[in-house]
């Protein structure tokens, strides 16, 4: 860091060694790490060096870190963290007090947990980019453009500049992560051999239906989805081949296997045979450097060949991370991975994966869209579940919809005013825009960012990058501004700790808030069904295929999840019956803060509304952990239920709405409402533990006897 910094100060080692009365020599050796470099030495020449980053240089190294582990100099929050170590060392030094009164040492408590719990979330500047949309939608060539996978010329053909295969959609197999590192790397998280079984298998069934069209007419659309059975066939070689003689031919050997063998059981051995598993063993390959190909052109043959199923020794993946040397966003401040999720396309279905983007506080939400319909019916599906979910706001500070126009859309759409075309592309992403708003109204996500992105446009791609880094330091900036608020009120109870004023006028802002806490300990009463959510799910399904490959898995699938439908119906259920006590201790907290003679305990209390925002979006997830496991053992393991299911398929049409039917019969009968019970149990028995921990945030480890004797009569 020194060599750096005199470098950039444009000073040689005689010239620094002049300014500190050493030898150009010692000067050297220091820098070479042949003399060993004390903490005083370093000091000493930073701030010799004398330029304002050397001389910031020079009082990093005197800071004495005790709470959190010591960031590096170029950490992009240093000065927030530094703000939260001092903060915690003084709430330290108080705690080991021993005169310490009990005043505020719940609410000083309180805050140091909340201090370091910010600290944690800045420490890391790792942060997930996660694209989300419709498949064809234009989510891989984005994540090329902003990982710089393009190749050529930008006025060159768009699919042919994408290292990663794109066009038309259905491209991709399973979720891609790319990700800053040293080298062009490939890594590989591939089906466990029950999941490529499992894959066989429908692969098989779907062969044998194409040789009885009769009983194929009664599937209801497609079978295995287009992209894992193009790879099974080119992992088995059995690839279509298509000639051309005056038309074009399809000769499909995969067919021709299934009529040598048209036992179902036979047919399986014979395409797993074919796989050669034992070989496909391998899960990650790196660029060589002897390699006659750009890094690029590797990335894009080998992706390929691991995506399409055509790499010998890989089987077949259910996750796929690329490493690239170039970071990502072209920032180095923070350490960013763009994930292209498998595409959305059954809006209805509850999707597991999706779920845990939403609530991951570190994540950027990308709701990619086309142009013509933004938002889309997959778009407004995730925002739907997100305002379900409890995570409407998180959305809104999180996330962004990008609209994403193809070819000139955006120059010939029409005013609906004059119904002319309009003058240009900013005219039309204008009028798109007021056209988008009330639909983001309607779900109060109306202050949801929306981002318009050509990707042809050097001008849109980097107007997007902008975007995109400003987000992640929106959501650093949610982090350093807690530190803040919760370092300067930590100071004033600190300072006041001892004041009876002070004391008095907190009690005073908090009274209503208890007298609340004191009758709302419950939430309010519900017929719970936490079904409900996954039978809507079942009949708003677009492919009964998809129903029917979450039976073959036990509800284990992730295009459509059982158990995150099952854990979604009761976090839906949970946020609606808590939101009416919520908004009413939100009302409560404003009226405290617009109250200025209140002024004094105003800091404690947006901690306490901070603290509350927090307590119930932990609840909701929590809630939606319960649900999910509630009913694992008992419908997971009714081996009659799945067989059923399982036979009914190939049965003849309605089959979404037979399915749907036979479950809402298992939850009706009395096993499954006994297991109901506990979870409305468990969901009164936590919301009340949430109360009880947000209502100690409002008291003194001491109350004082008219504080007891209020709350007792209003409980009474």
């Amino acid at each position: 860091m020194l060599v750096k910094l005199r470098e950039k100060a444009g000073l040689s080692q005689a010239q620094v060694a002049e300014r500190l009365q050493f030898t150009a020599s010692r000067v050297s050796r220091l820098e070479s790490g042949d003399t060993d470099l004390s903490l005083e030495d370093a000091e000493l020449i930073a701030s010799r060096i004398a330029t304002p980053e050397s001389k910031a240089f020079a009082e990093y190294l005197q800071t004495d870190w005790k709470k959190l582990e010591k960031p590096g100099f170029n950490h992009v929050s240093l000065p927030a963290l530094w703000r939260a170590e001092k903060a915690l060392q003084r709430v330290a030094e108080m705690e080991s007090d021993p005169d310490l009164k009990n005043a505020f040492l719940q609410q000083i408590r309180s805050c140091r947990e909340a201090l370091q719990r910010a600290a944690e979330a800045l420490s890391s500047t790792e942060h997930p980019i996660v694209l989300i949309g419709a498949p064809g939608v234009g989510k891989t060539t984005v994540i090329c453009t902003l990982a710089q996978l393009r190749k050529g010329d930008w006025d060159s053909d768009l699919d042919k500049q994408m290292a990663l295969q794109t066009g038309g959609g259905r491209q991709t197999l399973c979720e891609v992560h790319v990700r800053n590192g040293g080298e062009f790397n490939i890594s590989v998280e591939v089906c466990t051999p029950e999941e490529l079984q499992q894959y066989v298998s429908e692969f098989c069934d779907d062969l044998l239906a194409e040789l009885n069209p009769e009983e194929m007419g009664s599937r209801e659309g497609p079978g295995l989805s287009a992209e894992a059975g193009r790879a099974i066939r080119n992992m088995s070689e059995l690839p279509p081949k298509r000639t051309k003689d005056g038309k074009i031919l399809r000769e499909d050997s995969a067919l021709e296997l299934a009529k040598q063998f048209p036992k179902r059981e036979d047919l399986i051995v014979q395409v797993l045979l074919r796989l050669d598993l034992p070989r496909r063993n391998r899960t990650s390959i790196s660029f060589s450097r002897e390699s006659t190909l750009t890094g690029l052109d590797w990335i894009s043959k080998t992706f390929a060949e691991i995506n399409y199923g055509r790499h010998k020794e890989f089987s077949l993946p259910r996750r796929i991370e690329i490493t690239v040397p170039k970071r990502i966003l072209t920032t180095d401040e923070f350490d960013l991975r763009l994930i292209d999720t498998r595409g959305v396309d059954e809006p209805t279905a509850p999707r597991r994966d999706l779920q845990a983007y939403l609530d991951n506080h570190r994540a950027a939400i990308v709701l990619c869209s086309g142009f013509k319909d933004a938002p889309e019916a997959a778009v407004q599906a995730v925002i739907e579940r997100a305002v379900e979910g409890g995570l409407r706001q998180e959305l809104i500070e999180r996330g962004l919809l990008l609209v994403l126009p193809v070819g000139d859309e955006d120059c010939t759409l029409r005013d609906p005013v004059t119904g002319e075309r309009v003058g240009s592309a900013k005219d039309g992403r204008d009028i798109r825009l007021e056209q988008i708003a009330p639909t983001l109204h309607q779900f109060g996500v109306r202050h949801l960012p929306v981002q318009f992105a050509d990707v042809r446009s050097s001008e849109d791609c980097e107007e997007l990058r902008l975007a995109l880094v400003g987000r992640i330091q929106d959501i650093r900036r949610q982090q350093e501004q807690e530190i803040e608020n919760l370092a300067v009120t930590i100071d004033r109870l600190i300072l006041n700790r001892k004041d009876e004023e002070t004391r008095a006028v907190f009690n005073a802002a908090t009274k209503d808030l208890r007298k609340w806490f004191a009758t709302h300990s419950e939430l309010p009463a519900a017929q719970m069904e936490m079904q409900s959510a996954l039978i809507e799910k079942m009949d708003g399904l677009r492919y009964a295929s998809s129903l029917r490959a979450s039976v073959n898995r036990r509800g284990n699938w992730h295009n459509f999840d059982y158990w995150d439908g099952l854990g979604f119906g009761t976090r839906r259920e949970a946020v609606a019956r808590a939101a009416k006590q919520v908004d009413e201790l939100k009302v409560l907290i404003a009226a405290v803060l617009r109250d200025e003679d209140l002024s004094t305990a105003h800091d404690l209390i947006r901690h306490f509304a901070n603290e509350l925002e927090r307590s119930v979006r932990d609840y909701s997830q929590w809630t939606q952990t319960l649900g999910e496991g509630a009913f694992k053992n008992q419908l997971g393991d009714d081996s009659e239920y799945w067989r059923k299911c399982q036979e009914r398929w190939g049965g003849g049409p309605g089959y979404k709405t037979v399915i749907s039917g036979w479950t809402s019969i298992w939850f009706n009968a009395d096993a499954s409402k006994q297991r109901s019970e506990f979870i409305e149990t468990e969901l009164q028995r936590q919301w009340k533990v949430l109360c009880q921990k947000l209502d100690g945030l409002l008291s003194s480890v001491e109350p004082l006897v008219s504080d007891v004797a209020e709350t007792a009569k209003v409980a009474a």
